[in-house]
């Protein structure tokens, strides 16, 4: 299944709600364009629903890895406030593990329209972890989406540039921290769509609601019950299910996820008792303590930890206390959010200058910090002309995403991957513009280039 097995390396992440919910049908296809499952879970009771154009039909199979995809792309760019993202096909093909051929092209194009179409509806189940209580959530997983098109009939090419916006609560869900690990490369080794959509399942079974750093060594599940949460037709009976699951069951005991698997009981009473490997490993509790302190969740700590490592969070935020405290950062809307800011985009924030003496202090309007030279077609280096294009593209977007539409960036990427553009060179003249506050004027230059006659 993998194309690009190297592309997943890196740590990756699944929203707890999403995964824990499972809003993705666990079987290759479908013939449904609704669902509604309810559910008892302590003192509530759970209601969740799907309702679906005929044409599409209710997300399930692929879409879990496209949902996944969808999700890691966010933190990749930045956590946007809005939750809007910008992507390529390619880039978004290759983050879900496909090949690069026109059935997979073809895949992405309908699965986004069921993502976008799709009505989803939870009532009591969805987690509000920062003020700990259940709320009511209603939502298309993605609530926005446009495309660039090679011709009028609105297909999809590997250039094409997509734009989307994630729903609302699944960008609070995202920014509170209530996402676990999620190894994508691993569940891109796994063959089948409804294998990896038991996996996340699975995977998201084994944190606790409050207590997501203490995953659990085995679970134990009702067989109806558990279809419903994997979204299993099951006609009331659970030899259906069991047979459903059967192929994923044995895949993953085979690929070590699984230690066993075991199926007790008779009729609607059967059950199954999973138990996993162990894999897991405690956040610092140093930098736990510390990131408390500004108001970032643990959740958040531990996947900077994953992503960042120990010694970049430390100088980040001595950096950003020095900062503020010669208030040079001005903290508009909270010490979590403009630290985060800074740890996501370091080079956008001036370096405090070494000390000097106290004879020779500068006045306070004097120029306190030295802004550091950034060479900006060092990280171009080496890439295809089409890599090029694609980290140009999600280097400035996060300072011009609410300036340009899907033809400016059609026409960038497509500049940069022919060679007529450099990419260096846009994004040295990109960064200059922020810092010399003439973003708009930037992007009317790059019209001009790019749409001239």
């Amino acid at each position: 299944m993998i194309s690009d097995a190297s592309s997943l390396k890196k740590k990756q992440y699944d929203d707890l709600n999403l995964a824990g919910l499972n809003l993705i049908v666990a079987l290759d296809t479908v013939d449904m364009d609704r669902w509604d499952v309810q559910f008892d879970a302590g003192d509530r009771l759970v209601r969740v629903s799907c309702e679906a154009m005929p044409k599409y039909r209710v997300p399930h199979g692929l879409d879990s890895d496209v949902t996944a995809a969808l999700i890691n792309l966010y933190f990749e760019q930045g956590e946007p406030d809005d939750g809007t993202l910008v992507t390529s096909v390619g880039q978004l093909i290759r983050l879900c593990g496909w090949h690069n051929n026109g059935n997979y092209i073809s895949s992405l194009r309908e699965s986004l329209k069921r993502l976008h179409t799709s009505s989803f509806t939870i009532s009591g189940g969805w987690r509000d972890f920062p003020n700990r209580r259940w709320t009511h959530a209603s939502f298309h997983f993605i609530e926005r989406l446009s495309f660039s098109t090679p011709d009028q009939a609105s297909t999809f090419d590997l250039r094409s540039i997509i734009t989307l916006r994630l729903a609302e609560d699944i960008v609070a869900s995202l920014r509170s921290g209530y996402v676990k690990p999620l190894d994508m490369e691993f569940m891109g080794t796994l063959t089948r769509p409804r294998t990896r959509v038991l996996y996340r399942v699975l995977d998201a079974a084994r944190y606790k609601v409050d207590e997501p750093d203490m995953p659990l060594t085995h679970l134990e599940v009702n067989v109806l019950t558990w279809a419903d949460q994997c979204k299993i037709p099951s006609q009331d009976e659970a030899w259906r299910v069991i047979k459903a699951l059967n192929g994923p069951h044995e895949e993953l005991k085979k690929k070590g996820y699984l230690r066993n698997v075991t199926i007790s009981g008779r009729g609607r009473s059967q059950k199954i008792l999973y138990e996993f490997s162990e894999d897991y490993s405690p956040i610092d509790p140093v930098l736990a303590r510390r990131f408390r302190g500004y108001g970032v969740a643990d959740g958040v700590a531990r996947r900077l930890v994953r992503d960042k490592g120990r010694a970049f969070l430390i100088a980040s935020m001595d950096r950003f206390d020095l900062l503020v405290k010669r208030q040079v950062l001005v903290v508009k809307k909270s010490p979590a959010a403009a630290l985060m800011h800074l740890i996501a985009h370091p080079d956008d924030y001036p370096y405090p200058a070494q000390e000097a003496s106290p004879r020779s202090a500068p006045a306070r309007m004097d120029p306190l910090l030295v802004i550091p030279e950034v060479d900006h077609s060092a990280q171009f280096e080496g890439l295809s002309p089409e890599m090029a294009a694609e980290r140009l593209i999600a280097y400035l977007n996060p300072h011009y995403r609410k300036l340009w539409g899907v033809a400016e960036l059609d026409a960038l990427r497509h500049a940069v991957a022919s060679g007529t553009v450099q990419a260096g060179d846009q994004a040295r003249a990109g960064i200059t513009a922020v810092t010399q506050l003439k973003r708009e004027a930037f992007v009317q230059s790059l019209r001009d280039e790019l749409f001239q006659e």
